[in-house]
């Protein structure tokens, strides 16, 4: 078995060294401590004074950099690995079309307009990637719509096109709430999805092609993906075979009589799917309802699939985040687990008060967007491979206006992911600024007083969340967001 490279806080405390990681689009945080200004200028003009000496032949610098890596203090020059190519992926958890979610799209505007709103923060994370992912926690039926009411949904054709313009290709379509309209829905909403153009894990035309990966390429590079679920909410695959199938991997006495799969059958799919890419993804649905962490059986099963050829495992299913693992294979892989990414878009929680409420309370608002890249590598005369790189997190608080609409402060409702990392500076400039209207002893007018506490306690509820949310998941990982795009 592999040994473990990290686990996330609240398993186990981490080292207090830093981790610096760098990729592109995104900038990667240290997590050591930043110098202070003086130290900077200090370092600057030594550093400036040094070029200086070496420019004059006072001493040498070493070797110049010429693509190579030099050992820290032993003088020797590494010359591999070189980076050859790369595709990155974004990935967020459950998407949910609960009535006030389709009511805040409506508000927002008609059809794929509205549903854009929704994705407004966040759609350039997707679309500065390769491919991004989501769990599609809802059936797409028009057709055969049963209607949509608590703990059964249905979504128009509207939601899954706003996905694919934000940057999602890739959905999973493996979960309890599949079969919410029945197997001509189930069957209704592969076709939509396929007809939009987005890529479907977990589930298959027929029951002979189930557990067979989806393969996604671009720049020489082939990630495989192979998605299951552990719940369907007491239902059952199509009694034909030759109707479209979910995958369904069902915990032992758990699976309300329905025939699945068992974990001997899921380890030899991921070994054969293994054969057919250079890096394989699993899509997991799995583990309890709001528990922050994951069944001990996941996590024996995780590390199996691991070592059975899986190199990303994306979790979903609680609503609530679990923590970050990584692992290092016996055959010397680097990988990571996503226990649970959490909701990305939903109502749960619609009435949360940061400071009056339990913390937990909050829990299935917390979300991130995981970030990742297999990567082409040339070890020079120990040959090529494409190994796991550029893991990254994006804390994510999902905006819900339900108290404001209700004390009639907001009229329309909203919901939506933002990047806490990129609305806790918006918020703080903006406090900045209203405290500047004070300066020369000028006074607030009303609606600035209202305006100055508002920012202030939403600021307040965004720290909170971003302190519990790494508490979970832990913050090696944690990546700055994109800068916003320019308003046209």
């Amino acid at each position: 078995m592999g040994d473990r490279l990290s686990r996330a806080l609240g398993w186990a405390k981490n080292g207090a060294g830093k981790r610096a990681l760098r990729s592109t689009p995104w900038t990667w945080r240290t997590t050591e401590s930043v110098a202070a200004p003086g130290f900077r200028r200090r370092a600057l003009l030594g550093g400036i004074a040094l070029a200086l000496l070496a420019a004059l032949g006072v001493f040498d610098l070493g070797p110049r950099r010429t693509g190579f890596h030099e050992a820290r203090g032993s003088g020797a020059v590494v010359p591999y690995p070189h980076d050859l190519a790369q595709v990155s992926f974004a990935v967020a958890g459950d998407v949910i079309p609960h009535e006030a979610v389709r009511a805040a799209a409506a508000a927002d505007g008609e059809g794929v307009q509205g549903w854009n709103g929704l994705f407004s923060d966040v759609g350039e994370v997707f679309r500065s990637a390769d491919f991004g992912f989501v769990n599609l926690e809802t059936p797409v039926a028009p057709a055969h719509s049963r209607g949509s009411k608590p703990f059964m949904f249905d979504a128009p054709v509207a939601l899954p096109e706003a996905l694919r313009a934000n940057g999602i290709k890739i959905v999973s379509f493996a979960n309890n709430h599949v079969m919410d309209q029945g197997w001509a829905g189930f069957a209704e909403t592969r076709d939509h999805l396929r007809e939009i153009g987005l890529l479907l894990v977990g589930s298959s035309d027929t029951a002979q092609q189930a557990f067979q990966p989806i393969i996604v390429e671009a720049n020489g590079i082939k990630v495989g993906w192979l998605g299951t679920t552990r719940w369907l909410n007491g239902n059952r695959n199509p009694d034909k075979d030759d109707q479209p199938h979910v995958n369904f991997f069902p915990y032992p006495g758990e699976s309300g009589g329905a025939p699945g799969i068992d974990e001997a059958g899921v380890l030899d799919a991921i070994r054969k799917a293994r054969t057919q890419c250079d890096m394989l993804v699993i899509s997991m649905h799995w583990g309890t309802e709001y528990a922050t962490a994951p069944r001990p059986e996941d996590v024996e099963t995780a590390h199996k699939m691991l070592e059975a050829g899986a190199t990303v495992i994306v979790g979903h299913h609680p609503h609530v985040l679990q923590p970050i693992e990584t692992w290092h294979t016996a055959d010397g892989r680097d990988a990571v687990i996503f226990y649970s990414l959490g909701n990305f878009l939903s109502n749960q929680s619609r009435t949360y008060v940061d400071g009056l409420m339990p913390d937990k309370n909050g829990d299935p608002r917390d979300s991130m967007i995981g970030l990742f890249s297999a990567i082409r590598r040339d070890y020079g005369p120990a040959g090529i491979r494409v190994e796991l790189g550029h893991v990254g997190m994006l804390p994510v608080w999902g905006e819900n206006n339900r108290n404001e609409v209700a004390r009639g402060r907001a009229r329309a409702p909203s919901i939506r992911p933002v990047l806490i990392d990129r609305e806790m500076p918006r918020l703080q400039a903006k406090l900045d600024e209203l405290n500047k209207a004070t300066q020369n002893g000028a006074q607030l007018t009303a609606e600035q007083k209202q305006e100055f506490i508002e920012a202030t306690n939403k600021l307040k509820l965004l720290t909170d969340r971003r302190a519990l949310l790494l508490a979970r998941t832990g913050d090696e990982f944690v990546t700055d967001p994109p800068k916003p795009a320019p308003k046209p």
